[in-house]
């Protein structure tokens, strides 16, 4: 009897563990790996299982609110229709998806995680939860570029914000990068999109540089002015 109450409310019984088989994740990418099931001590129905790729990020500006951050799901996958899992058995589903340009990477302080959850009983129950790398070659090769013209991230850069959802990024989450010059020169960018909008910033103008993942990134960059006379 004792055992079937744990069942019936998830507690002590089942446990879930995700294991991603690279360290570091390449945004847009196929991401491979498995959700390890393990039985506890009573039988256990389970509904589904859910992994979150989650991001926190910052509500507003001028939010004056005790909790000024939350945490979103950036993307959900269903792992698993219902089962059962028998005391201590272990069941290992192998899982594969891709992470979309809207999520952002991890860069300074601005972390990524993947969390998995079990439904019980129409509940959720978050069960496991940890961050991981994020990159992106492109914006990297991007940051290079500026770094070797003598720009630097300022204390703002990367750290995400809340915004608006778009057909592009239907999530609320802005990762904006901003890098300046010894002489002033700004240039700021969003980059969780698949293709980059650049703006330069020299005392009163501004031009904008549309930066496509299907054209050779180097040129490109070598038609940015003022930074290449």
């Amino acid at each position: 009897m004792f055992k079937e109450l744990l069942s019936s409310i998830g507690i002590g019984s089942t446990k879930v563990n995700t294991v991603l088989f690279e360290d570091i994740i390449e945004r847009g990418k196929e991401v491979k790996g498995e959700v390890h099931i393990i039985g506890g001590i009573s039988e256990q129905k389970i509904s589904e299982i859910y992994i979150h790729i989650d991001s926190e990020f910052h509500k507003y500006d001028h939010d004056m609110t005790e909790f000024p951050d939350i945490t979103e799901p950036i993307l959900e996958i269903k792992v698993t229709d219902p089962l059962v899992i028998r005391p201590h058995e272990e069941k290992i589903i192998p899982i594969s998806f891709t992470i979309p340009y809207y999520t952002p990477i991890t860069f300074g302080k601005q972390t990524v995680q993947i969390q998995t959850e079990l439904k019980i009983n129409l509940l959720n129950h978050p069960v496991e939860k940890h961050d991981f790398i994020l990159i992106d070659p492109f914006i990297n090769d991007i940051f290079i570029f500026f770094k070797k013209q003598g720009f630097r991230h300022n204390f703002e850069s990367g750290f995400c914000r809340s915004k608006p959802p778009t057909s592009t990024n239907p999530t609320h989450c802005l990762q904006n990068f901003f890098l300046e010059n010894k002489d002033g020169v700004k240039v700021y960018f969003t980059g969780n999109e698949k293709d980059i909008n650049i703006h330069l910033s020299e005392k009163d103008q501004v031009r904008n540089f549309l930066i496509t993942r299907d054209q050779d990134l180097s040129i490109q960059l070598s038609k940015l002015y003022p930074i290449n006379k």
